[in-house]
């Protein structure tokens, strides 16, 4: 089923496929980059062994393939990227993980009522790629059983104002894809109301790491 018929998705799809083959690269020679790093150490105050991993923007599938290494039972990836979908099939085949996660192409948003619930869900820099935040975060937490992993943009005037000029640029020149400016405050405040509290927090530079865990 393909659910990147809109403009905006269609122009993710366009945007980060043409992507795939740098961050196919760079996971190859170098592995997880920082802030996956961390999210990892976060998802991993629980035991991830025999836990179902739902990879939301999953790219060319870096963290759900080390979760299924470290003993997760399956994972299901999703991204509007198809290029991104082709590199992490590639990686799961390389890995002989194939048998283990399921990919499918298009919104996630769109997806969720036809996807299982997950013990660990995902979301690595997705949520400043997303416009409609609310119906984003309302599907992905009730998909979540257990952990909720999240990269987001740090709220601070710099980040939000590199941000903000590169929409604006984005905007100005018509381009098909640009990322999202979201109060990041309230995201969290929301997450706390579907029944999460914050297990692991950890900010880099650009960009903080956290992890909720179902109450």
């Amino acid at each position: 089923m393909n659910c990147c018929t809109s403009p905006q998705c269609s122009g993710t799809n366009d945007f980060f496929s043409k992507w795939a083959r740098r961050y196919a690269k760079r996971f190859r020679k170098k592995g997880l980059e920082k802030v996956q790093r961390l999210l990892l150490d976060g998802i991993r105050k629980e035991t991830v062994r025999e836990k179902n991993i739902l990879d939301i923007g999953c790219g060319v599938g870096s963290l759900h393939l080390t979760l299924l290494q470290e003993g997760a039972a399956g994972a299901m990836g999703i991204d509007v990227a198809e290029g991104m979908l082709e590199k992490a099939r590639e990686f799961s085949s390389t890995l002989g993980l194939q048998e283990k996660v399921s990919y499918r192409h298009g919104d996630f948003v769109e997806l969720a009522d036809s996807l299982p619930d997950a013990d660990i869900t995902v979301l690595d820099k997705v949520v400043c790629c997303y416009g409609d935040l609310d119906r984003l975060l309302e599907k992905s937490l009730g998909k979540t059983k257990r952990i909720y992993g999240i990269v987001h943009p740090r709220n601070n005037f710099l980040v939000g104002g590199m941000f903000k000029l590169q929409i604006s640029i984005l905007k100005l020149f018509r381009a098909k894809f640009h990322p999202f400016w979201h109060d990041w405050e309230l995201m969290n405040q929301k997450i706390t109301q579907h029944g999460f509290q914050l297990l692991y927090q950890k900010p880099t530079l650009a960009w903080n790491v956290a992890v909720f865990q179902r109450v």
